[in-house]
């Protein structure tokens, strides 16, 4: 078995720092690593585990979107947002829970049990 090279912890750290950290990501690549290791790119590309990890954070960054600082008035607005959008899908979650208790309603009218039809944990007409 072969014995890393000194250098390799220090990329894989570089590495990982770069994944806990995402918003410097317009720093992450090769020559940054190369030049905090002083080897060459050559150098890195050549090492397999090094690379492995290097495209596996490369994908976790490629996933960040860096927004700029947020000041609390953004943080407001977002909340705002987001109640908002939270009180809309509980009114449309009732209006579809009257229509299906109106569907149960001409189920039965025609004789057919709903429960047949539709075996879900929703309460019938009924008992709703």
């Amino acid at each position: 078995m072969s014995k890393s090279p000194p250098w390799l912890s220090i990329a894989l750290s570089n590495l990982s720092f770069f994944e806990n950290n995402p918003e410097y990501k317009h720093e992450f690549g090769h020559d940054y690593i190369a030049d905090r290791c002083g080897i060459t790119r050559m150098t890195l590309n050549r090492n397999k585990k090094y690379m492995a990890e290097y495209k596996r954070v490369r994908e976790v960054l490629r996933g960040f979107k860096s927004e700029g600082k947020k000041t609390s008035t953004d943080y407001e607005e977002t909340l705002k947002e987001k109640v908002k959008k939270i009180d809309e899908l509980k009114a449309d979650k009732a209006e579809l829970k009257l229509r299906l208790n109106d569907c149960y309603q001409i189920l039965e009218d025609h004789g057919i049990d709903p429960q047949f039809i539709y075996p879900t944990k929703m309460k019938k007409h009924k008992e709703a």
